[in-house]
């Protein structure tokens, strides 16, 4: 973290006020495609096989691998073959005995769907639902002919808590070789709940939510989603002069005479690999004087872009307070207004 010394802090303060009025109002959301780190547009079509099953809940695993390759069609960033699908190149235990322990032994089998580049492979190791009644007494209170309370009876009734929990590991192998493309650093697991007397949810539509909790996050893991991300404004999009020992030194006020400036930007990792645009203008004003377009990448902890104020001012009428726009689709995120003297 960078401490400016005591004098370049108070010279500061001035435009350090002037820059939170400048972003106030600007949106700390913004939607984003979450790109998983392995992922490339290269991998078209994925077959999704049973999942192995580790519990004691029948069936825990076709519906999980169901649910999931369900998530995956409806995602669109791949052709999914799913059970039915497999089912044309061996039957459902071989399906099993082949994939489900997650080997990829049994990939060699998938090359007679020439399309298939990769299977996903599952071990569900969690898939339980349980049901605990209390018996309650609540008091009935009431209030007397002087004001004052008391408890005219009691309310007996039994309070149900339904709840469920499933967790789900998952690895993507490539078909060609039996390598794994990628695998779940952690079990993708969830827990839904429901609690009252009669509760909303019985244990078997608990466990049902929680199953398609995990497999949308086993989808994100493995396909690009849409999601928001949050952003400090403040941190996010701001302007320097140089970058000195990996260290930016920002500043709000440039001289007309200056021919390198910098807008850095600091985004958050999910970011990676989406297309956002910068646009400076006049504060305003609607013409844009200068404009970038740029590719995330989730290395950068606070990347600068380079643009000339001396030129920038040229074009926007000469000195003046101007503005830096982020966007991220048709309508500016955030916003940063700088001044050229």
């Amino acid at each position: 973290m960078r401490v400016d010394s005591p004098r370049k802090m108070a010279r500061g303060m001035p435009l350090l006020v002037a820059a939170l009025v400048w972003v106030a109002g600007c949106s700390e959301e913004m939607w984003i495609t979450q790109v998983p780190e392995f992922y490339t547009p290269a991998l078209k079509a994925i077959a999704v096989a049973p999942f192995r099953n580790q519990t004691k809940w029948p069936g825990a695993g076709e519906s999980l691998s169901d649910k999931v390759a369900g998530g995956l069609m409806a995602n669109g960033a791949y052709q999914v073959f799913n059970r039915a699908d497999l089912k044309t190149v061996m039957d459902e235990n071989d399906l099993r005995l082949a994939l489900g322990d997650g080997s990829g032994a049994g990939t060699g089998q998938l090359k007679k769907l020439t399309q298939v580049q990769a299977v996903l492979v599952g071990t569900v190791t969690t898939y339980a639902a349980t049901t605990n009644r209390q018996q309650r007494r609540d008091p009935i209170y009431a209030v007397n002919r002087q004001g004052r309370t008391y408890i005219s009876g009691y309310r007996t009734y039994v309070l149900t808590r339904n709840e469920a929990n499933v967790s789900v590991t998952a690895r993507l192998i490539r078909v060609a070789d039996g390598t794994t493309i990628y695998a779940t650093p952690k079990p993708a697991l969830s827990r839904v709940w429901a609690q009252g007397s009669p509760p909303s949810k019985d244990p078997h539509a608990c466990a049902d939510e929680a199953a398609t909790s995990v497999a949308a996050r086993i989808v994100s893991t493995f396909a690009p989603v849409r999601r928001k991300v949050k952003m400090n404004p403040r941190k996010a999009l701001r302007t320097a002069t140089e970058l000195y020992d990996n260290e930016w030194t920002y500043e709000d006020d440039f001289k007309v005479t200056d021919e390198k400036m910098f807008v850095v930007l600091a985004l958050p990792a999910a970011c990676d690999r989406n297309r956002f645009r910068l646009a400076i203008i006049r504060k305003d004003e609607r013409k844009t004087l200068a404009s970038k377009d740029l590719t995330w990448t989730k290395k950068y902890k606070g990347f600068g872009y380079e643009f000339n104020p001396k030129e920038i001012a040229a074009a926007g009428g000469g000195p003046g307070e101007y503005e830096v726009k982020f966007y991220s689709g048709p309508e500016p995120i955030m916003r940063r207004k700088f001044r050229i003297r």
